[in-house]
This record gives structure tokens, sequence and C-alpha cells, in this order.
């Protein structure tokens, strides 16, 4: 979980980069709607600023799992009580709920 944490700290930052080159290059040349017709920049702005939301939602979950895990019912389906595979923990940070029951069950 860590690891995860780690590789989205390391996508936002690449991020948060990529949006700072794209409004620098933006502002190096005026406003020009001739020479960017179908709205390229704005496209780019939107898409870079929507992956890093999903960044920061991704280290909002993994900070909260993580608190978690010193929780003494950490690992036990929210549903069923039964113990939620390492595995699964792993491939859905968050999750509440064993494969058996149905998510916010």
């Amino acid at each position: 979980m860590r690891a995860a944490r780690a590789e989205a700290e390391r996508r936002l930052a690449a991020l948060d980069r990529t949006f700072d080159e794209i409004v620098a290059a933006a502002d190096l040349e005026p406003p020009d709607d001739e020479h960017d017709p179908d709205g390229t920049t704005a496209y780019e702005r939107a898409q870079v600023t929507s992956l890093a939301a999903a960044a920061r939602a991704t280290l909002r979950d993994l900070d909260r799992e993580l608190a978690r895990v010193d929780d003494p019912g950490y690992g036990a389906c929210a549903a069923c009580g039964r113990s939620i595979d390492l595995v699964r923990l792993e491939a859905v940070p968050g999750t509440r709920t064993c494969v058996r029951c149905p998510p916010g069950g």
C-alpha cells in the first residue's frame, strides 16, 4: 500500500509539472484562436487537471487505508465479518467487503 501511495505521489507531481509547462507555454504567446481552433490548450489543461484530481483522490483513499491498518477490525468484511484477502485489500484500497459480499453491503 505504501508503494502504491509513493507511485500516486510521483504521478501527481508529474501531472502538476505538466500542467505548469502547459500554462508556461501558453503564456509565451498571446491568445490566438486562429492557431488553436480546436481548443487544444484548453483540452490539455482540462485533461491534466482531471488526471491530477484522480491522483489526489487515490492519495486520499490510500491515506485513509493506511490509517485503518492499525485498527483491530482492519481486514474484516463489513457485511459478513469474514477476513478480506490481502490480495483484495492491496488491489482495491478502501474496500470494506470481501469478494462474496456486495460492495457497500
